[in-house]
């Protein structure tokens, strides 16, 4: 499957959840993701430009395989293949028994609205101002939709795995808060 997004930074989360229920995109999806993702001890998969993850979204949870990325005016494209899968701790007992280790972990809460062929997620990590992700199967829809939406050049761009774990590792979570974020982790390890 051929996954075409773009990140857009310096949203107004009200104002683009109105934008996107205008267009007549419906939610499907609020809650917490929370991500595994592996490599080989050599960063082998890194090097490569592809990504081995385990995804919990809500109660399901997905084996993924993300290809090397292409991008077109900070559009990126890649290949995804996935699954569904049953058990988190087996899979990642799997992957680790392959060979693949867990190089980080990322958690963040998703409002996430879908139509026809878009779909429109509004991702807030830990430490970081909500960030909307508009993905397609291709670049012109999701070029279609900036363009709608209004948003400025200035804001889209990528957001990099270490600026999260920058921000999350910076950020107090207040002690009640830390504790649960903790457990849900340990919960999948």
């Amino acid at each position: 499957m051929k996954e075409v997004e773009v990140k857009i930074r310096n949203i107004d989360k009200d104002d683009v959840i109105k934008k996107i229920e205008d267009f007549g995109a419906q939610k499907i999806f609020t809650g917490w993701v929370i991500d595994f993702r592996f490599d080989t001890p050599e960063r082998d998969l890194s090097r490569e430009g592809k990504a081995l993850r385990i995804r919990q979204k809500g109660k399901y949870i997905y084996l993924n395989l993300k290809g090397k990325k292409k991008a077109i005016d900070n559009i990126t494209g890649r290949d995804e293949i996935g699954v569904k899968i049953s058990n988190f701790k087996v899979m990642h007992r799997i992957l680790n028994e392959l060979g693949y280790i867990k190089i980080f972990d990322l958690r963040k809460y998703r409002t996430e609205y879908r139509m026809e062929n878009i779909t429109f997620d509004i991702d807030e990590y830990v430490g970081l101002s909500p960030i909307l992700e508009i993905e397609s199967d291709n670049y012109e829809t999701v070029e279609e939709y900036i363009k709608k939406m209004g948003i400025e050049e200035r804001d889209i761009g990528r957001v990099y795995i270490r600026e999260i774990l920058a921000a999350r590792k910076k950020h107090d979570f207040g002690h009640a808060s830390k504790k649960r974020y903790n457990k849900k982790v340990e919960d999948l390890n």
